[in-house]
């Protein structure tokens, strides 16, 4: 177990974590396991992501390959994680599972996710709150922009045209994100085709437009990637194009291949500021993409009336340039649930000529 500061990112093994930073509260920084490590019946396997509300894990629970979210401790941050299970729930349960985000597990054996969508946990003097979900084979988006900062031009299509799906899916549910960054998402990218694949794992606020003002906090997202009207909330109005913002923000740093407003060894008030007076590293792609850097440019325009109507307007103009997502290559082999159909079928067929024969004999 480490501590880990969720501003400088410092780590400390001991507990006693420190920053010179005079805006660094790194002291109350939260514990994040490490490998062996257990919460009740899960062994962590590894951490993902530490955001700024949450921590997800890679882990095992009762032999089964699983992600497991963790809300950081504090009341917000449990509110957040709570309200993110119930909606998966509540999709499960409809049947309208979106294949880009979690496919929420039960937290404990013998029960459901109708009953519990969400478990508790103790670590140390903290009862933590977390969800767990399916397996997904990928890694942050950040990890990989860490690698390789500018990705082919049609992977950074197909990738926002999904994250964009996957908000409109969400928005059609009437709930908003408000915190969307490369932190956010998973990808993987498969060979044949050659195309990424998301899994929007993280939902930010995951509220409803009613109860915005009461869900909304400031350091649940990163201030790189907050919309300005969320800066000042007073005057904050819901409305999908604050999403669209996050979503021209990813698809800005995926073009010029750093992030839009540069955030490393700043203070949140730093780069609040530079959102607020529109302080953008320059657009490199004037030439070779223009109409896709327009299409950025459009979604992160100051104004909130000038963007994009909401997720599925910008989702269709991606489309309209790269074309649809290529779907997956489809297995020669029967999936695990076929097989197991058949296998249930053969030795249903077994049993009763067993008895017919038994029968037969019998009589």
């Amino acid at each position: 177990m480490k501590q880990v500061c969720l501003l400088c990112e410092r780590t400390s093994s001991d507990g006693n974590l420190y920053c010179q930073e005079v805006y660094c509260p790194a002291e109350m920084s939260p514990n994040i396991l490490g490998y062996g490590e257990w919460l009740g019946d899960i062994e962590i396997v590894k951490p993902v992501m530490v955001l700024r509300s949450s921590v997800l894990y890679e882990a095992t629970h009762q032999n089964n390959k699983v992600f497991m979210k963790v809300a950081h401790p504090g009341k917000e941050n449990k509110e957040r994680l709570k309200r993110e299970a119930e909606f998966l729930s509540q999709m499960q349960l409809r049947r309208e599972q979106n294949k880009y985000l979690p496919v929420l597990l039960p937290p404990y054996v013998g029960t459901t996710t109708k009953a519990d969508p969400f478990g508790k946990t103790m670590l140390k003097e903290h009862l933590l709150y977390f969800y767990l979900f399916e397996h997904f084979e990928g890694e942050p988006l950040r990890d990989i922009l860490m690698k390789n900062p500018q990705l082919w031009i049609n992977h950074i299509g197909w990738l926002l045209i999904s994250l964009a799906s996957a908000v409109a899916f969400i928005h059609s549910k009437g709930i908003y994100h408000l915190g969307l960054s490369p932190e956010s998402v998973l990808v993987r990218f498969d060979d044949e085709p050659n195309v990424p694949r998301i899994l929007l794992f993280d939902l930010g606020i995951a509220s409803d437009a009613a109860h915005i003002q009461q869900s909304w906090y400031p350091f649940g997202a990163l201030p790189a990637y907050t919309a300005p009207e969320l800066v000042n909330l007073q005057a904050f109005r819901p409305d999908y194009r604050t999403d669209v913002y996050g979503l021209g923000l990813v698809l800005y740093e995926l073009l010029v291949g750093e992030p839009a407003f540069t955030f490393k060894l700043h203070s949140d008030t730093e780069v609040y500021r530079a959102v607020q007076r529109n302080q953008r590293v320059r657009m490199n792609r004037v030439e070779d993409v223009k109409a896709v850097a327009d299409i950025a440019l459009q979604a992160v325009n100051q104004q909130i009336a000038h963007r994009q109507q909401d997720a599925r307007v910008m989702a269709q103009q991606l489309m309209a340039y790269f074309g649809p997502v290529p779907g997956e290559k489809k297995s020669r082999w029967p999936s695990l649930k076929q097989i197991l159909l058949v296998v249930a079928a053969l030795l249903t067929i077994a049993f009763l000529l067993a008895l017919a024969v038994s029968l037969g004999n019998f009589f």
